[in-house]
């Protein structure tokens, strides 16, 4: 899947928790509004998270080509909360997890960071 640039780890869909959300969401976490992304326990979630051990969660905004933009954070697990009285996971995203972004700036260019949070 890839490497981190700052250190020897491999990214893999085995140790790499994917979510995707939309522009609306996706702004949110960039303007550093959004900490903590939330995930209905659903069987689908809770197949994907429970008791589930994660190095990293990557964030794109939509699917689609390798040219979208993400964040990669470290993963530090997802607590059970309730949310408008709905079960969810809460899955930390905080500026002092990140570790790799590819943030689109506008239409045209899209800029890469590395970012030292390899603790």
């Amino acid at each position: 899947m890839g490497k981190l640039s700052n250190d020897n780890a491999t990214i893999t869909k085995g140790n790499t928790l994917y979510l995707i959300v939309v522009k609306e969401v996706w702004n949110k976490i960039v303007s550093g509004e959004k900490r903590i992304e939330y995930r209905e326990r659903t069987d689908y979630w809770d197949k994907r998270i429970h008791n589930k051990e994660y190095s990293y969660v990557k964030i794109t905004n939509g699917y689609g080509n390798k040219t979208r933009p993400y964040r990669l954070y470290r993963y530090t697990g997802a607590t059970r909360v309730m949310k408008n009285s709905i079960q969810c996971y809460a899955i930390p995203i905080d500026e002092t997890l990140l570790l790799e972004s590819r943030d689109k700036k506008n239409d045209t260019d899209i800029v890469m960071h590395w970012h030292l949070n390899t603790e």
